[in-house]
């Protein structure tokens, strides 16, 4: 059974017993620099600098929370790869210090609580999602910083007594912490529904809804999301429907057994097989042990906390099991699992998660990670080009260069403006990032999904008779009957360059520019757009 003592009236540990864990700090921000070095932004990343180029309060897929980190970063680094990840790196550091205080606290602050924070500190360095998600200048980013920080207050929190000033100040962060995740990510409202329950169904969780804590953190939380909820309802909802039409409407691919086994899969290879393993016997046991307890437990006890972080990284699971009956579930979707599941394993004392285990989870994380590094700096292992995750990174360089080229093409003289768009939103950003002048480009959208360029002004709205326009489209037939549908909104239309997007020599993909002169009848809306 797990300790119930706190070990904190112990001989207190000195500076020198903290420095293994200052190291793994240094060497995991050191590693995310590398490989934030690497790879060039993804097209998502170059997506979510557009949103900093334009903030507001939402965005069609999400809150505005990677847009204010990033902004935050271009304004110390500029406009650069540097810049733009600039912010998840500092989530990260956060993400990282946050774990390994509240694996010391919940652990006793003693000597058990030292040992317990020198194995958060590699488990956060190298768990995969926790690694590389915090490379990439995603909503992940900010999402497990602020729920980190949440779960930290939480625990706290939970440890103080009831209707105590102290429980109110680590009420009050998890409040910040929570309403930050709302403002990141809105799988965020995943982490205070497992809070919920755990209080609902464990006697002694359920008298903490007597003090005021809990209130005044759900009221910081709402009010920090306040913006959001305004900006969809000037907007017609339209994040909100998004969301929950992307996580419930029924899918096509596989079967429900299928998608059960692939989110699964997925979550072993974001954590690494054998600690996620781990991570899930900790987990079962510290449910189990919470609710034999439940009877004779009193509110700050550490199986009550356990018991809570348990049905907090739970709930997560549960939910995206539900969903993936209906259609498939993306790997990082249920990663609020992680927070909670990492605490209870860094703090747990059985032998097995001490032991060979433990250690072998951590050499195997720590060989995934090789890898994934050394395919960072070149391709070295047998996938296609198309199909390398990392690939989707390279060769638009090539191509904005190219654009660059047209868009000084003689043969748009005499149009009054001249104007750069794409089809997909991902390929607008990446030019809008790589152009020399990095200037607004549109996504026509004509065979895509709806996404932010269709609620920003658009091509539609902006080209005026006279315009010209360099676009960029798939080098397919595909693609070429697209560019032949814009050709019909201007007076005149040239083929440009077919541009290869590669990868030391591999081909990614292709694009073709086509350029556009003398506008004269562009709609004034998207036409409906032709599935894929």
């Amino acid at each position: 059974m797990p300790r119930s003592l706190d070990d904190s009236a112990l001989p207190a540990s000195t500076a020198r017993d903290w420095l293994p864990v200052a190291g793994w700090v240094v060497g995991a921000l050191l590693l995310r620099t590398v490989l934030a070095a690497l790879v060039p932004l993804l097209p998502d990343e170059t997506y979510y600098w557009e949103w900093s180029r334009r903030l507001e309060a939402g965005y069609f897929d999400h809150p505005p929370g990677i847009a204010l980190l990033i902004a935050l970063g271009t304004a110390l680094a500029g406009p650069t790869v540097a810049g733009v990840r600039a912010g998840p790196a500092m989530a990260a550091l956060v993400t990282h210090i946050a774990a390994i205080a509240c694996a010391w606290y919940l652990a006793g602050r003693g000597p058990s609580g030292l040992a317990a924070a020198r194995r958060a500190a590699p488990l956060v360095a190298l768990l995969p999602i926790a690694t590389l998600g915090l490379v990439l200048a995603t909503p992940d980013a900010v999402l497990f910083a602020a729920a980190m920080v949440a779960l930290l207050g939480v625990e706290r929190a939970l440890a103080a007594p009831i209707r105590s000033w102290h429980a109110l100040g680590w009420w009050t962060l998890a409040g910040v912490g929570l309403g930050a995740a709302f403002v990141a990510k809105y799988t965020a409202v995943l982490l205070p529904m497992g809070l919920v329950i755990a209080c609902l169904v464990h006697p002694a969780l359920r008298r903490r809804f007597a003090e005021p804590g809990p209130w005044v953190a759900s009221v910081i939380a709402l009010l920090m999301f306040a913006p959001v909820v305004f900006w969809n309802a000037m907007n017609d909802w339209v994040s909100f429907r998004f969301q929950l039409g992307h996580g419930f409407n029924p899918s096509a691919r596989g079967n429900p057994l299928s998608r059960e086994l692939e989110m699964i899969g997925g979550q072993a290879g974001l954590a690494s097989p054998i600690l996620f393993v781990l991570m899930v016997m900790v987990v079962g046991l510290a449910l189990r042990d919470g609710w034999r307890l439940r009877g004779s437990a009193q509110p700050t006890d550490v199986s009550t906390r356990r018991f809570a972080l348990a049905v907090i990284a739970t709930a997560p699971l549960a939910f995206f099991a539900i969903s993936a009956w209906r259609r498939s579930v993306e790997a990082n979707w249920p990663a609020m699992i992680y927070p909670g599941a990492m605490m209870l394993l860094a703090t747990s004392e059985r032998p097995w998660a001490l032991g060979a285990w433990w250690r072998r989870g951590l050499v195997f994380a720590a060989f995934l990670l090789v890898v994934v590094t050394a395919q960072a700096w070149r391709p070295l292992l047998p996938l296609a080009p198309r199909k390398d995750p990392i690939a989707r990174a390279h060769g638009w360089t090539t191509l904005a260069q190219a654009v660059d080229s047209a868009r000084i093409n003689p043969f748009l003289d005499g149009t009054v403006d001249q104007w750069v768009s794409a089809d997909r939103y991902q390929d607008a950003s990446e030019l809008a990032f790589h152009l020399l002048d990095q200037p607004t480009v549109f996504a026509l959208n004509l065979g895509g999904r709806t996404n932010q360029y269709d609620v920003w002004p658009s091509a539609y709205t902006k080209i005026r008779p006279g315009d010209g326009l360099v676009a960029v489209f798939d080098a397919d037939a595909k693609g070429d009957s697209l560019a032949a549908v814009v050709g019909t909104w201007f007076a005149a239309t040239r083929q440009g360059a077919t541009v290869s997007l590669q990868r030391n020599g591999g081909e990614i993909t292709t694009r073709r520019i086509w350029l556009y002169r003398i506008a004269r009848d562009v709609p004034r809306e998207r036409p409906v757009a032709q599935s894929r």
